[in-house]
């Protein structure tokens, strides 16, 4: 335990005695853990975004003349009890077609109201392509059911698109890690160059290699942590404060909620990530000092 405490003193005592490196280090942290959150919490709000809009696509099962519709809605309703349900009359869909087409719509004048069969619209929330294709086979059972519109095809193309969001997030995350830690580490290289005779002493008298390096890679993830925490502390004020905004001129994000964009999960690892990446920094810079043929 005194070993440790120790440890913690001598951390504390280095960031103090070099606050020009430690602000450098932990604004170079800061801006990266900022940039990160900023893209995850983009990501993280187009995901529900996504999850939201692929429930309001309907699987929609098209039924024939004179079949019953009441009961057809009634049977949909048994195969998929979180779904909601929508009979639509052909009359219904007729006038749905018309108010669509605008000025156009006088082109359907000529046909009657029963032009357009009528249907039972199945909403599933957080709707999967996997799971429009299983519904919409299940759909096929009901009596009267000619075909289903199992709306996979936009559903695929949703998940497509935030699927390739994910995969260009990793890869700038990746690269935005990789130069913050060259960035840090030749920072905090500065703070173990001028302890680079402290270091050679501690090796003479026998110190070990874990003892040297502890205090300084413990430095690295405390800055690493302050500086995530200043990060996560301006993107959730930046969050209460604009998301009301973006709901208001987007009323398609009026679902959006602050735990939505950046939710727990997030501020938990971008913590953990600035820790990681000012320990991984000071490794880096210290690596050569520990290799020195003095030492």
């Amino acid at each position: 335990m005194h070993r440790v405490t120790h440890i913690f003193r001598r951390a504390a005592d280095a960031l103090l005695r070099a606050p020009f490196v430690t602000a450098v280090a932990v604004g170079t942290i800061f801006v990266s853990v900022l940039l990160t959150g900023t893209l995850a919490a983009t990501l993280a709000a187009g995901e529900k975004l996504v999850g939201d809009w692929a429930g309001e696509v309907p699987v929609s099962v098209f039924m024939a003349p004179g079949a019953d519709l009441e009961g057809a809605g009634a049977a949909a309703r048994a195969i998929a009890p979180d779904a909601e349900v929508v009979t639509v009359p052909g009359a219904v869909a007729m006038r749905r077609l018309r108010a669509s087409l605008g000025a156009q719509g006088r082109v359907l004048d000529g046909l009657g109201d029963d032009a357009l069969p009528a249907s039972v619209e199945v909403r599933v929330p957080t709707l999967t392509h996997a799971r429009a294709l299983n519904l919409a086979s299940r759909l096929m059972a009901i009596p009267g059911a000619v075909e289903v519109d199992d709306a996979a095809v936009w559903v695929a193309r949703l998940e497509e698109l935030v699927e390739r969001g994910r995969h260009v997030g990793l890869v700038l995350l990746g690269l935005l890690g990789a130069a913050t830690a060259v960035l840090v580490s030749n920072t905090l290289k500065l703070a173990v160059y001028a302890r680079r005779d402290e270091i050679d002493i501690m090796k003479l008298v026998g110190a070990t290699d874990l003892y040297v390096a502890a205090p300084i890679l413990l430095e690295g993830a405390i800055q690493g942590l302050f500086g995530a925490g200043l990060a996560v502390a301006t993107l959730a004020t930046a969050n209460w404060a604009l998301l009301p905004r973006i709901r208001a001129a987007l009323p398609l994000t009026a679902r959006l909620s602050p735990g939505d964009v950046v939710p727990g999960r997030l501020v938990v690892a971008l913590l953990l990530g600035g820790a990681l990446l000012g320990l991984i920094a000071s490794a880096i810079a210290l690596r050569r000092f520990l290799r020195r043929p003095g030492g």
